[in-house]
């Protein structure tokens, strides 16, 4: 990853680690993994970056086992407790994406992206105690990651 990347990541990074709600927390640091997986993949769609990401060995995806603790895993599970959550794109309703498995890496980046997916276009609300714990849940584990791995990549 280049430098200027790299920079910008940090900077929403650090945003991210000041913000004390769970919603735009969540946003900035999701904002720097997809910066992180455009940079290093060069593609232009989201699942041909999550893709890559799964598909290919790289810093960010190497970190992942370096955040495993007892906390983590304690938020994955609750997070796979939330399972599953509804695909609310219009023409894909009713499908739902389900985290089976909280140490597959392919399935929690997944279940993390469909929380992106509806919450970026607008079927996640705040007032919704699921809603928030889903977000907020995907926020902290991706804050751990991030913070990590931009430290050590």
């Amino acid at each position: 990853m280049n430098d200027n990347i790299k920079t910008l990541i940090g900077w929403w990074k650090l945003r991210g680690q000041r913000e004390m709600d769970p919603f735009i927390k969540f946003f900035f640091f999701y904002v720097c993994f997809d910066a992180w997986i455009t940079a290093e993949s060069g593609k232009d769609r989201d699942i041909e970056k999550i893709d890559w990401f799964i598909n290919n060995n790289n810093c960010l995806k190497n970190k992942w086992k370096d955040i495993q603790s007892s906390v983590t895993k304690s938020w994955l599970a609750n997070l796979k407790n939330l399972s599953p959550v509804a695909d609310m794109r219009p023409n894909h309703r009713g499908k739902k994406v389900y985290l089976n498995d909280t140490e597959n890496l392919e399935d929690v980046v997944k279940f993390i992206y469909q929380i992106r997916s509806n919450l970026f276009h607008g079927s996640k609300n705040p007032m919704n105690n699921r809603d928030a714990n889903l977000v907020e849940l995907s926020g902290m584990i991706l804050e751990k990651w991030i913070v990590w791995a931009h430290h050590k990549c």
